[in-house]
């Protein structure tokens, strides 16, 4: 059986810092909400996280990779990030699975939710910067 075909970006670590810089201002975003109790402040806040995950993993990419992926499906990213560490494909599969309940349902998620996906984003932007710095 042949491997999977992804569309993908070529790029380098300019493209990768140019990612990272997103992924941070998103992640920054998220965490002035981590602690709001307001209605809808946990799925915004869960929302951000998902995109700086998407951000670090194209950022990670890039950095180890030279490449990222440049589709719709958010899993066949992560199996590319699996190229470069199966801990950072697992950590960005767990966060785009919230993607359309926080940024397009009409459910509160739970805090609980909300302090996993703060810690999956921060570990993908931690190792971004740890790559690209």
């Amino acid at each position: 059986m042949s491997p999977k075909k992804h569309r993908t970006s070529i790029g380098g670590l300019p493209e990768g810092r140019r990612r990272l810089s997103i992924a941070e201002q998103y992640l920054m975003l998220a965490t002035m909400l981590a602690d709001d109790p307001s209605d809808g402040a946990i799925n915004a806040c869960i929302g951000n996280c998902v995109l700086a995950g998407i951000a670090a993993a194209d950022a990670l990419c890039y950095a180890r990779l030279g490449e990222r992926y440049s589709g719709p499906d958010h899993d066949q990213a992560a199996d590319i990030l699996d190229r470069v560490s199966k801990e950072y494909g697992s950590a960005l599969r767990s966060l785009t699975r919230l993607k359309t309940k926080s940024q397009y349902g009409d459910e509160w998620l739970v805090d609980s939710t909300r302090k996993a996906a703060l810690r999956n984003a921060g570990f993908l932007v931690h190792e971004a910067e740890a790559s690209l710095r």
